[in-house]
C-alpha cells in the first residue's frame, strides 16, 4: 500500500516559542506584566542590534530609541498576529528602523528650517510667536492652546493612578533615571519600573485624547 503524502489530520500542532507565548500573554492581559518583564530584555537587544553601526541625530541616544521603541510595541503589540514561525523579533526590528528614520527625517526638516521650528515644550508665554515656524498664527491663540493643553495635562495627571503619576514625576518631570526610581518606588528591578513607566504614558495618553480638542 503506497503511503499518503497527506498531512496527519491527528499531528498535534506546533507549539509556540516562548517568546510568543509572552506576546500572546500580554495580548491577552493574562499574567501581562510578567510576560512583558521577560520580553522587555530581548527587545532592548533587538533595538540593538538593528541600529548596530547607525548613527542617531545629535539629540538623541540609543535609550531613547529603545524606549520609544519599547512603547511604540506596547501601544501595538495586540496587532501581532501570533502564530507558529512568526517573527515577533523581527517586528521590533521593524519598529525600530522606523522610529530611527522619523528621527532622521525630523532632524533633516529642523535643519532646513533653520532651528526655528520648535516643539510645544519649548514654548513659553514670554517666547511669543517668533518661537515658532508659523507666525501667521496669532500670538494670543498660541498662548491659549498652550494654556489649554498645560490644564488638560493637570487634568490627565489628577485622574492617574498614584504610582503611575508618581513614575511620571520623577521620569519625566525631575529627569531621574530607571536605576534612580527603583528604589523610591520600592522596586527591586529596573525592568518593572520600565514597564510601569510605559503603562502610565499610555494612560496618560488615552486620558490626554479625552481632554484635548
Amino acid at each position: 500500500m503506497t503511503a499518503s503524502n497527506d498531512p496527519d489530520p491527528k499531528s498535534p500542532p506546533v507549539p509556540l516559542s516562548s517568546t510568543l507565548r509572552h506576546v500572546k500573554a500580554v495580548q491577552e492581559e493574562h499574567d501581562a506584566d510578567v510576560s512583558w518583564s521577560n520580553l522587555h530584555d530581548k527587545m532592548v537587544r533587538w533595538v540593538a542590534e538593528a541600529t548596530h553601526g547607525q548613527n542617531l541625530p545629535t539629540d538623541k541616544s540609543l535609550d531613547d530609541l529603545t524606549q520609544e521603541v519599547l512603547l511604540q510595541v506596547f501601544r501595538d503589540i495586540g496587532e501581532f498576529k501570533v502564530e507558529p514561525g512568526a517573527s515577533f523579533s523581527g517586528w521590533v526590528r521593524m519598529v525600530a528602523g522606523r522610529k530611527l528614520n522619523d528621527y532622521w527625517r525630523r532632524a533633516r526638516a529642523k535643519k532646513r528650517g533653520g532651528g526655528k521650528l520648535k516643539h510645544l515644550g519649548d514654548f513659553d508665554e514670554t517666547g511669543g510667536r517668533e518661537r515658532f515656524a508659523d507666525d501667521k498664527v496669532p500670538r494670543q491663540s498660541m498662548l491659549v492652546r498652550y494654556q489649554e493643553l498645560q490644564e488638560s495635562l493637570q487634568r490627565a495627571l489628577g485622574e492617574l493612578s498614584d504610582k503611575h503619576k508618581r513614575v511620571i514625576e520623577l521620569r519625566l518631570f525631575q529627569g531621574k533615571s530607571f536605576a534612580e526610581i527603583m528604589p523610591l518606588l520600592g522596586y527591586t528591578k529596573e525592568v518593572t519600573v520600565r514597564s510601569l513607566h510605559m503603562r502610565a504614558l499610555q494612560r496618560l495618553q488615552e486620558l490626554m485624547a479625552r481632554f484635548v480638542d
